[in-house]
């Protein structure tokens, strides 16, 4: 019998690769992770983009919504003590009026003064900043949103028919007559935030817009 010898086509068929076939093999890997990482960044950079709106969607209706609570008991008077009815049969309690500064009173506790937490309040847009500031407690102003763009925060005030009343001067603000005929503020706070990544320079803008009729100036005092 004869040993089967060594086929030579068979040896040079199991031969590794040759340095073309691994060059081509890995410039082909090279493409895919490529695109793999183009897309995971893309994801990446739509996910931070989506966590900054929400952020700021919900950092400026939380503002939205205490300016609207507080704002909804101005001039709110259990005992009578305020100055009034003035010119539209109101009490006081609206303070300054300007466009992008609103301070008002309310008597919460009804011990007939305005020096507890919460009575004296005023918001207005500093730098940027929408800011609170609890007057009657003594409080300094504390920044409730950031990134505000100019003309971001704009006060309008109407009366009981729906009239605008305009603020004039300079500063522009409304006079103590048209301040006592204050029954309702539209208020626009517009945000504008970077997106946290340094390539991209076009911020992210959330705008949010509120209408609050003031409770106790909605029906006339007789």
């Amino acid at each position: 019998m004869k040993r089967a010898g060594t086929n030579p086509t068979s040896a040079r068929r199991r031969r590794g690769f040759s340095t073309a076939e691994v060059l081509v093999g890995s410039t082909l890997s090279l493409m895919a992770l490529a695109t793999l990482y183009s897309f995971f960044n893309a994801q990446q950079r739509a996910l931070a983009t989506q966590n900054v709106y929400q952020q700021s969607q919900t950092v400026t209706r939380t503002a939205v919504d205490l300016l609207s609570r507080e704002l909804r008991m101005a001039t709110y008077d259990p005992t009578g003590a305020a100055p009034g009815p003035g010119t539209c049969g109101f009490r006081a309690g609206i303070v300054e009026a300007r466009p992008d500064r609103i301070r008002f009173q309310q008597d919460l506790n009804g011990d007939g003064a305005i020096n507890a937490s919460s009575e004296d309040l005023a918001y207005d847009i500093v730098s940027g900043a929408l800011r609170r500031q609890d007057i009657g407690a003594g409080g300094v102003p504390i920044t409730l949103v950031n990134g505000i763009s100019s003309g971001g925060f704009v006060l309008q005030y109407y009366d009981n028919n729906h009239t605008e009343l305009v603020p004039t001067g300079s500063p522009a603000a409304l006079t103590a007559a048209q301040r006592d005929c204050v029954a309702k503020v539209r208020f626009t706070i517009k945000a504008s935030l970077s997106r946290g990544d340094p390539s991209v320079s076009q911020t992210i803008d959330s705008q949010v817009e509120s209408e609050v009729t003031i409770r106790n100036r909605s029906v006339q005092i007789i």
